[in-house]
């Protein structure tokens, strides 16, 4: 992953800033880890001329992919980081992305693969696996890659913080306690 493609997540996150408050390191690091697994994942049967990292429904699916649990407050965040993320396609003139990235978003908590290893949905359902995982679930990653990414991107403590609002909901909602997971 070049340092373009940095700029581009951040570019796309830099409006929440304020939301994301003191997690704002752990999440853009956390996407950033799941943009270099989809690349990873990708170069072992790549499906288009262009890696994940350089490919406009990536980016757009990945920065907005888990924001809807700061930007609404919520567990079920899965619509809300949706439609964030349509809305930053239809202002920056990419409306031709938005099913494609819907889908990316909607099924990446999906428990079944959600298409062909090759397809983005399936690519960046694993990456995000495996960084939420770190790294126990693989699908085939090298462990040292997944450790390479994390000392390029640390935690920042984005995995406590996973636990500890999945807690917080367990608690408020008991029969409800990851809404975002899809059979």
């Amino acid at each position: 992953m070049d340092f373009k493609a940095q700029r581009e997540i951040e570019w796309r996150l830099e409006p929440w800033s304020s939301a994301l408050g003191a997690d704002r390191t752990a999440y853009s690091h956390h996407v950033l880890r799941v943009l270099g697994l989809c690349d990873l994942l990708w170069e072992r049967s790549p499906d288009s001329a262009f890696p994940p990292s350089g490919r406009e429904e990536y980016l757009t699916a990945l920065a907005f992919h888990d924001l809807g649990i700061w930007s609404a407050g919520t567990m079920d965040y899965l619509g809300p980081s949706v439609a964030l993320a349509h809305q930053w396609l239809d202002k920056h003139g990419q409306g031709h992305h938005r099913v494609a990235v819907a889908a990316m978003i909607e099924h990446h908590h999906k428990l079944r693969p959600a298409g062909p290893a090759t397809s983005p949905v399936e690519i960046l359902r694993r990456a995000d696996l495996i960084d939420v995982t770190l790294g126990l679930i693989a699908f085939g990653i090298p462990r040292r890659a997944y450790k390479d990414l994390l000392h390029t991107y640390p935690d920042a403590g984005f995995h406590p913080k996973l636990a500890k609002m999945i807690g917080r909901r367990l608690l408020a909602h008991p029969l409800s306690p990851m809404p975002m997971i899809r059979l």
